[in-house]
């Protein structure tokens, strides 16, 4: 046995930075499995999935450069599947999958895969892949559009023994592939998670063999004292402050008088980091609702940011942050209320405000306001050409905010999505669909002395009829704010254009729409927010 008297930290440092960095890299390995392996674009293209290395009592390790989103619910969901589950009646070839977002899930899309690594019988951890399926079923292709509960927005899936043995349960696998449209696609998909697994297993194994399993256990342990050490050293050296901010989100599709707000406490005391949702709206009927573990991971993600440098995430920077966030409320959904839109829009408008508060703070270390979105939209119908049926699913970029370093990022995934650009040529060849525009807005970005970021013009036009259309936005009706006197962003703008020439402005959320052959959907998304006054403003 290794003795306990004192952490490898200290007895063999660089033994443990070298596992330790294994099994980060382990994590980046499974994805780029996966992506290889599946048959979405938008996993093998944008990489919408995420993975994750837990310890043998279920402990988030270690994890890829991913999506903030999926990660910071990865405590939630392993939770949950070990309260169906528990932990010592796992055997190897034992696979967990599940998407509920009441039980431990983010949105539908989202489906996770749990899966257990033995090494000589010892259970040494689990691997974890949070894999965003282009299509669960629902009222709308693409499973992402507006409606007033959570039945209308795809098969909910509870935590459910999927694999035995190495071998997925044909019944359970058949019994999910018939409520999703496509379903061979999502079969390729869901054997993808399953060959990522397989990689983290062999992996972890190898990490065994060489190091032995207790020296292992000992560094996946320490992982995540490591991270929370340096983390509670970044927020002791901060001055302690207590700051508020709130705004009001774009609406939720569906009550044109609704505009839900979101009201956020902070306090940063010592090496302490709470987060007081209380005074937000209780839960609307649109879906803009935040499961918890969706909330919780906006503030894990603004606490790493608030941190600053290379912090290794893991459990033990989750175990920093205490929310307060009351049942029932926008920010800690209540079932069976919708939630697919807390994911990609509410989520991002959450951390915003957590750094607009924050910067009343500390206006050095936090970036104006962003796009605040993911902007997602889906297309469905059948293809002529093929006489096949298609889903996509796509997210567009917008503007970052700027910082005190420089001018905020034009185009890209902000905050809690990290997915990549899908190249039109790609999308074209396989729908009947032509884009007519893909540009930078380039004058959308807030002025200041560093200029926010650009938003993008996006114009899709349809080449058959039939085709289905949503569009989940954000930030029509409320601008990214300035941080240190800088101008607030441009706002969104979503318009359908009929193939009759007429233009009809769309709400931030809408859908499903039908389109026609001719038709053209258009999506401007918003500018970032500048930092700090320039030289020509006025004092």
């Amino acid at each position: 046995m290794i003795p306990q008297s004192k952490s490898i930290i200290d007895r063999d440092p660089v033994t443990f930075e070298v596992v330790r960095s294994a099994l980060y890299a382990i994590c980046a390995e499974m994805k780029s499995v996966v992506m290889r392996t599946s048959f979405s674009p938008l996993l093998s293209l944008s990489a919408d999935l995420s993975c994750a290395l837990l310890d043998a009592h279920g402990k988030v390790v270690a994890q890829g450069r991913d999506i903030p989103v999926h990660l910071g619910a990865a405590p939630f969901t392993v939770r949950a599947a070990f309260d169906a589950f528990p932990i010592e009646n796992w055997k190897a070839g034992d696979g967990v999958i599940l998407n509920d977002p009441y039980s431990g899930g983010t949105h539908l899309p989202d489906v996770s895969l749990i899966m257990p690594i033995f090494h000589e019988d010892r259970l040494c951890g689990f691997s974890l892949s949070r894999v965003h399926w282009p299509d669960v079923g629902g009222i709308a292709a693409g499973s992402s559009s507006v409606s007033d509960e959570i039945f209308k927005e795809g098969i909910r899936i509870p935590p459910l023994l999927i694999i035995e043995g190495h071998e997925p349960r044909a019944d359970i696998l058949a019994l999910i592939l018939a409520n999703v449209r496509v379903p061979q696609d999502r079969h390729g998909d869901f054997r993808a998670q399953i060959a990522g697994a397989h990689r983290a297993e062999l992996r972890v194994r190898e990490l065994a063999r060489r190091y032995g399993a207790d020296l292992l256990s000992e560094v996946m342990a320490d992982a995540q004292t490591y991270s929370q050490r340096i983390v509670r050293r970044r927020l002791e050296s901060l001055p302690d402050a207590v700051v508020e901010h709130e705004e009001m989100l774009d609406g939720d599709g569906i009550d044109p008088d609704a505009r839900p707000l979101i009201r956020a406490r902070i306090e940063k005391k010592g090496d302490s980091f709470m987060v007081d949702f209380t005074g937000s709206s209780p839960c609307v009927k649109g879906p803009v609702n935040s499961p918890l573990a969706v909330t919780a991971s906006s503030v894990y993600y603004t606490l790493l940011a608030l941190a600053g440098g290379e912090i290794p995430p893991n459990n033990g920077v989750y175990e920093v942050a205490q929310i307060v966030a009351p049942e029932g409320a926008i920010v800690n959904a209540a079932y069976p209320s919708p939630v697919v839109a807390a994911n990609t829009e509410t989520s991002n408008r959450i951390v915003d405000i957590l750094l607009a508060a924050l910067a009343k703070a500390y206006p050095d270390r936090v970036p104006a306001g962003s796009y605040g979105s993911a902007c997602v939209y889906t297309l469905g119908g059948v293809d002529p050409r093929t006489s096949r049926r298609f889903v996509h699913y796509e997210t567009v970029g917008g503007g970052a905010g700027a910082t005190a370093a420089g001018p905020g990022a034009g185009g890209i995934r902000v905050h809690m999505g990290n997915t990549m650009n899908l190249p039109i040529e790609a999308a074209e060849a396989a729908m009947p669909i032509r884009f007519t525009a893909y540009q930078l807005v380039t004058e959308s970005g807030g002025t200041g002395l560093h200029r926010g970021g650009a938003g993008v013009r996006k114009a899709i036009e349809v080449l058959v009829d039939g085709v289905e259309a949503s569009i989940l936005g954000e930030r029509t009706l409320s601008a990214a704010k300035g941080v240190a006197g800088g101008g607030a962003g441009a706002v969104a703008k979503f318009s359908y254009l009929g193939a009759d020439g007429k233009v009809r402005p769309l709400p931030a959320k809408s859908g499903p729409h039908k389109l026609s052959k001719g038709d053209q959907l258009e999506m401007i998304t918003a500018g970032g927010g500048a930092w700090g006054r320039s030289s020509n403003d006025a004092e």
